[in-house]
């Protein structure tokens, strides 16, 4: 091993999981026709991508959380990458949707690399969101068209995260992370910086790892996940690169993780974004309101405070790293403010209504005296006594509007 050439032992055959959050603009029951740049994905390579995944929720969050039907895969095709300078680059990138109930969705990228040198700068610049000629920016030449056609966007709308998925090809997990650490952070970050990172910053990151197995490591930051095996770890899990549409099945937990924290950022996104643009005007539309709040937030507490005990730490740190302990917080601090007005509203309508029954049970009260009066007076005068009681009635009623009008104010 010691006298193998470096590059030959930092070869590895990468692999990456572009992850976008949108939000379709209506219901959605599948692609019906075929977009243009867009080939058909091979039967068996799709199929296995979403059996494969579906084993993997069954296992891992249960059968009654896939009985709710809260989410739904559909297979989109491949995209042909074109022509690169970069031999070492993807040729071809297999696409997914995501969808949830609550109309939120994430786009599923999937695409494998030709074995290779390490190489983090490489790989940066290929996940860079914003280089010309990076990897999504080759995607979306073609993706934009579809997104704004199901979103009326012609970008996504919510975050963007990469998963970098490298399996060692000789090298072992320990004398891998030994020589490239800083350059393992670097990924991780997706720095673009080629000053080096303090020691004590990587140390602490590649110490944050998820994976309890042997040969593997699994770190999650807010700018990307990453999952590397070595040759054997690999193997034990009956992983695999080979298959061009198939992503190993060792990072399934993890990516079904991240879909649903991503899910859940996207969720909570339009939650505060609802609240915050419009304040219904009737009591009915905020209950309604309200009731739909509740609902979503349900999605908050079942499928991932719940479905997800089997990687809390990922879950605990992904909250945390996405920022959705804080946007949660300002959901809940903006139904407290929908709940206020529900009852600030119903206590006015209450008021207004005391007031109005106050009115009409005082002028007709003074009507009847008033009535008694003129009956003594006129005995059988039918239209004066009839007058005395109308007027009275109306008179005192607006007596008693004008006082009780300035205590409703």
């Amino acid at each position: 091993m010691t006298n193998q050439h470096p590059s030959a032992m930092a070869a590895v055959e990468p692999a990456f999981i572009l992850l976008f959050s949108i939000r379709l603009k209506g219901t959605f029951d599948g692609f019906a026709a075929a977009y243009p740049g867009v080939q058909p994905l091979p039967e068996n390579v799709s199929h296995a991508y979403l059996d494969g995944l579906a084993e993997s929720e069954r296992t891992l969050l249960g059968k009654t959380f896939l009985a709710a039907r809260r989410m739904r895969r559909w297979p989109l095709g491949r995209i042909p990458l074109g022509d690169s300078a970069d031999a070492s680059a993807p040729d071809h990138a297999d696409v997914y949707l995501l969808g949830h109930k609550s109309g939120v969705a994430l786009w599923e990228v999937w695409m494998s690399a030709p074995a290779q040198a390490f190489d983090a700068s490489r790989w940066i610049d290929w996940l860079d969101a914003d280089a010309e000629d990076g990897l999504v920016a080759r995607v979306w030449r073609v993706l934009g068209g579809i997104n704004r056609a199901i979103t009326g966007k012609d970008r996504w709308s919510g975050l963007y995260l990469p998963l970098v998925l490298p399996r060692l090809v000789r090298q072992t997990l320990d004398a891998f992370v030994d020589a490239h650490a800083s350059d393992l952070a670097r990924l991780l970050f997706l720095d673009c910086s080629h000053r080096p990172l303090k020691p004590a910053v990587v140390a602490e990151e590649l110490a944050r790892d998820y994976c309890a197995r042997q040969g593997g490591m699994t770190l999650l930051s807010r700018r990307s996940g990453l999952d590397l095996r070595d040759a054997d770890a690999a193997n034990d899990r009956g992983d695999t690169l080979a298959h061009p549409g198939l992503p190993p099945k060792s990072v399934r937990p993890f990516l079904l993780t991240l879909e649903l924290l991503l899910l859940e950022q996207a969720v909570l996104q339009h939650l505060y974004e609802r609240l915050s643009r419009h304040m219904p005007s009737s009591v009915d539309e905020l209950l309604a309101l309200k009731q739909e709040v509740l609902d979503a937030l349900e999605e908050y507490y079942g499928a991932i405070t719940h479905a997800t005990r089997f990687s809390e730490a990922v879950t605990t740190d992904g909250e945390r790293l996405l920022g959705l302990g804080d946007l949660y917080d300002a959901v809940m601090e903006r139904l407290e403010t929908v709940s206020f007005a529900i009852t600030t509203r119903y206590q006015k309508r209450m008021a207004l209504l005391q007031v109005w029954l106050t009115v009409v049970f005082g002028a007709t009260e003074v009507g009847f005296i008033a009535a008694s009066i003129a009956i003594w007076y006129y005995k059988a005068d039918l239209f004066a006594i009839l007058a005395w009681t109308v007027g009275a009635s109306i008179v005192s009623g607006l007596v008693l509007v004008s006082l009780l009008r300035g205590k409703v104010r």
